[in-house]
């Protein structure tokens, strides 16, 4: 069947080879262009999503658009490399495999919850909002205390001590001008004044900018059936991983993929093997010669046998001594 443009432009995204699926069949072609169509269904929710962490932190709608981009390219590009590289068609899974699978799948679920979070975030926005609400109110509560507290007890020391000196100077125990009290006024007045302050730069300290991710921290603290939401879009964020193990090794498309794949090494090895001579530009190319251990070069898979002939003892000892 010879796929129409639209298959071929999903193929790409996904990263496979559009010239050997030309040749395949309906199946494999429908497998990876769904691959590639959620690819790029998760690569616009990812700019969606990380457009609404970028605006949460920065509160620039516009700039957040251009800096959501460039992150979703830069983090898909990880996830297209991840795709890419794994392999379903192993005759055998050694542990050395397991294990880079396992690495592998482990980082694109660190990845998908990036993406997932913000995205929760932003479809319960309401809830989120109540929960950021409640956590900016109790740390501008909890901080105003103690600030309170303080310029509280600072302006009652100044307060007693104006009074003690005006009672002094009732009783005519003490005699003293004005400065004395206009300095204590004015200290009472620069407490209450820096009081106000404080008090301001707490509420513009505890923003929702700032506060952004302890807002998404509560909101699923709070709500801890979203993880049921975040498990099912996971499901989905490796689902094109899941569609490239479903193709069997032993299908054509594996197959001539393997064999393009061995035909383009050994082209490029022939290349390699009439160029090298030309590096050594002043030694005769007869005398300059690759030399091959192996026997099925440039596999190395399977070493050559050691040919090297070796003469006896007797032979040895008779030309130490020249006989």
């Amino acid at each position: 069947m010879r796929p129409n443009s639209t298959y071929r432009f999903l193929w790409k995204v996904v990263g496979e080879d559009e010239q050997i699926l030309d040749h395949c069949g309906k199946k494999i072609q429908a497998v990876f262009a769904i691959s590639g169509l959620l690819f790029l269904s998760l690569f616009l929710i990812g700019i969606l999503s990380y457009r609404y962490v970028f605006n949460g932190i920065f509160k620039i709608p516009t700039i957040s658009w251009l800096l959501a981009l460039i992150w979703t390219i830069s983090i898909f590009n990880i996830y297209k490399l991840n795709l890419s590289t794994l392999s379903a068609n192993k005759p055998k899974y050694s542990a050395g495999y397991v294990i880079s699978l396992f690495i592998r799948i482990v980082f694109m679920v660190l990845i998908g919850i990036t993406l997932i979070k913000p995205l929760e975030a932003f479809i319960f926005n309401k809830s989120l909002s109540k929960g950021l609400s409640k956590v900016i109110a109790e740390k501008i509560e909890n901080s105003s205390k103690k600030s309170d507290a303080y310029f509280d007890a600072e302006i009652a020391s100044v307060k007693e001590e104006l009074a003690q000196l005006s009672r002094q100077t009732n009783e005519g125990r003490i005699s003293i001008g004005n400065e004395k009290f206009n300095f204590l006024n004015e200290k009472k007045q620069v407490l209450l004044d820096e009081k106000d302050k404080t008090l301001s730069e707490t509420r513009d300290l505890f923003n929702p900018s700032n506060l952004f991710f302890i807002g998404l921290l509560v909101f699923n603290k709070e709500n801890p059936w979203i993880w049921f939401f975040t498990l099912s879009f996971l499901v989905i964020f490796l689902l094109p991983l899941f569609l490239k193990f479903s193709v069997s090794p032993k299908g054509k498309y594996v197959r001539d993929r393997i064999a393009l794949q061995k035909q383009i090494i050994l082209e490029e090895y022939s290349k390699f093997k009439l160029l090298y001579p030309e590096v050594f530009g002043n030694f005769s190319k007869s005398q300059i010669v690759w030399e091959e251990n192996y026997e099925d070069s440039p596999f190395n898979t399977q070493r050559k046998p050691n040919i090297i002939k070796l003469g006896k003892e007797s032979d040895f000892l008779n030309q130490i001594h020249g006989l």
